[in-house]
């Protein structure tokens, strides 16, 4: 007698069920804690990442550390003094394909001119170690600012992220870029991180919702472990009566401290319009 075939939700069901087991076996085996199953994936997508974790976690087991001039084959490398400025550009690219080729992504988060690219890759990227793990579409990530930090360019991104959290409503993310002590209000005043969201709320209870802003950052100054940021601000609140819309611009100051763990936290801000209720 033939059997009707399985309906859709009934293969699903069954995937799940596959799933848990598939959890219980890493949790066993690599004491890893994997509970219920993510809403973004279906079963068989959510199957197919944990036979990917699966497998690296079993190369990690007794993965080799190697340099990453080994994993792609020690290859012969052109010294820089011998490539043209008319050769640089396919060279780079060469070598940059040669490492994506062997699952190895560099960025680069700001402008780093060919020259200094590919200096880079030969004189320091390539003598880095690292696990040789090899699994199909997953990359290891270089980072070149990781190696060369740019500091007045990393305090300018902290505070985009910061003014957008703010005027977003997000005080998740707020909170994720604030120092945990030795904040200050806009006058310089000590005050705690609860403090602080408070006055956050405050400013987001006069309004139905912020419609619109921009910010640019203009000026940046470090100063060792300090930082201090100029943002040209813009934006457009509609306020709680439903008919008034408040628009400010100008000049919001952001000061910041470096994170102990990475990054920079902020600690101070003042921030155009936001003391004008």
């Amino acid at each position: 007698m033939t059997q009707p075939p399985m309906d859709d939700d009934f293969q699903d069901r069954i995937q799940r069920i596959l799933n848990e087991k598939k959890k219980e076996e890493l949790r066993k085996r690599f004491g890893m804690q994997l509970e219920g199953h993510s809403e973004d994936l279906s079963p068989q997508e959510e199957s197919e990442w944990l036979d990917t974790i699966t497998e690296f976690e079993r190369q990690f087991e007794n993965a080799a550390e190697i340099s990453v001039r080994e994993r792609i084959g020690n290859p012969p490398i052109r010294p820089l003094f011998d490539i043209s400025d008319s050769e640089l550009e396919d060279a780079l690219d060469q070598l940059l394909e040669l490492l994506y080729a062997n699952n190895i992504v560099v960025d680069f988060i700001n402008e780093v001119d060919d020259r200094e690219a590919y200096r880079f890759i030969i004189e320091e990227l390539l003598n880095e170690m690292m696990d040789d793990i090899r699994i199909p579409d997953m990359y290891s990530h270089f980072t070149y600012e990781d190696f060369h930090p740019n500091d007045e360019e990393d305090v300018k991104q902290w505070s985009e992220e910061f003014l957008k959290a703010f005027f977003e409503h997000d005080e998740e993310m707020l909170t994720l870029a604030l120092a945990k002590e030795g904040l200050k209000d806009s006058r310089g005043h000590t005050i705690s991180l609860e403090e602080f969201q408070a006055l956050f709320r405050e400013f987001h209870t006069n309004y139905i919702t912020i419609m619109a802003f921009s910010c640019q950052p203009e000026k940046a100054t470090v100063d060792g472990d300090y930082a201090q940021v100029a943002v040209n601000t813009a934006w457009q609140g509609l306020k709680n009566d439903g008919k008034t819309v408040a628009r400010r611009t100008g000049i919001s100051k952001i000061w910041l401290m470096r994170s102990p763990y990475s990054g920079w936290d902020v600690i101070q801000a003042e921030i155009a319009g936001w003391n004008e209720l």
